[in-house]
């Protein structure tokens, strides 16, 4: 492990930042803690910090504070608690895949943290360590349903709620690992789905690409949800993909509108086997 001499003036920034139980803080604040017009003498400080192993740098002027025990080279924050820093500022939530994985719908982890939020941010994608973080823009219409959601026995962070989390990747199935993965989602939790809420928000994001997907679905998996009705009222005559990810052929399903590239057999063979 690398030896983390910690000079006076070092010691005096963790002290203050971990004496407010704070791990991440912008260089800002650190002038205005040492009162500090100079800023390159600040700067100078938090590189030898972070070249010392005090501090993790996640992006230009933003810093995480590494545990004094911890391996400086292979320390890693939890993804989904970084969100909040790496967004300060902007509204926004965890999604798509990396939803899923919180609501523990997931099989196959990824090195990607996905971000939702109210306003375009760039770079739209920002890699720290070997973890991709993805900032996906939604409008206001498409910004809603997020809730404080516990990752662990001490934490929460912001999250599209399961129903939401649905919506979200049936507008996008290529940032949710595909149709087959988001079936699997579905087939789990359908006995947890509030589907009176699921139809609302099919309603309110308005994508008739998400209703046609959703229906076909629903009615692939053979799950009884109520709103089949409601959803083939809103459905338009215009055909779309089933699986963003996968070339433009297959049949044509008129009832949802679908153009089937997926066979239905790989899609339930991939949910229960």
């Amino acid at each position: 492990m690398k030896s983390k001499n910690i000079l006076s003036q070092s010691a005096n920034v963790l002290n203050h930042f971990n004496s407010k139980n704070q791990q991440c803080f912008e260089h800002i604040e650190v002038f205005q803690l040492l009162n500090s017009k100079d800023e390159n003498s600040v700067l100078k400080l938090l590189s030898n910090m972070v070249k010392r192993g005090l501090l993790m740098r996640l992006k230009q002027g933003l810093y995480y504070i590494i545990p004094y025990e911890q391996e400086a080279s292979s320390f890693m924050p939890d993804w989904h608690l970084l969100a909040e820093h790496l967004t300060k500022g902007t509204d926004h939530y965890i999604g798509y895949y990396s939803a899923m994985q919180i609501h523990n719908l997931i099989t196959q982890p990824s090195l990607k943290e996905q971000i939702v939020v109210a306003k375009q941010l760039k770079p739209s994608i920002l890699k720290i360590r070997n973890v991709s973080f993805q900032f996906i823009y939604h409008n206001a219409d498409h910004f809603f349903g997020a809730k404080k959601t516990w990752i662990n026995s001490f934490n929460k962070v912001l999250c599209s709620d399961l129903e939401k989390t649905i919506i979200d990747c049936l507008f996008k199935p290529d940032y949710a690992g595909g149709i087959v993965e988001i079936a699997r989602a579905i087939h789990i939790s359908k006995d947890k789905i509030k589907y009176d809420q699921l139809l609302e928000y099919v309603q309110r994001f308005r994508s008739q690409a998400v209703i046609k997907r959703l229906g076909f679905l629903l009615e692939t998996l053979e799950i009884n949800s109520g709103i089949i009705k409601q959803l083939q009222k809103t459905k338009t005559a215009s055909y779309v993909l089933l699986d963003t990810e996968l070339p433009k052929s297959g049949k044509m399903i008129s009832r949802w509108s679908i153009q089937q590239n997926l066979e239905t057999e790989t899609i339930k063979s991939a949910i229960y086997t």
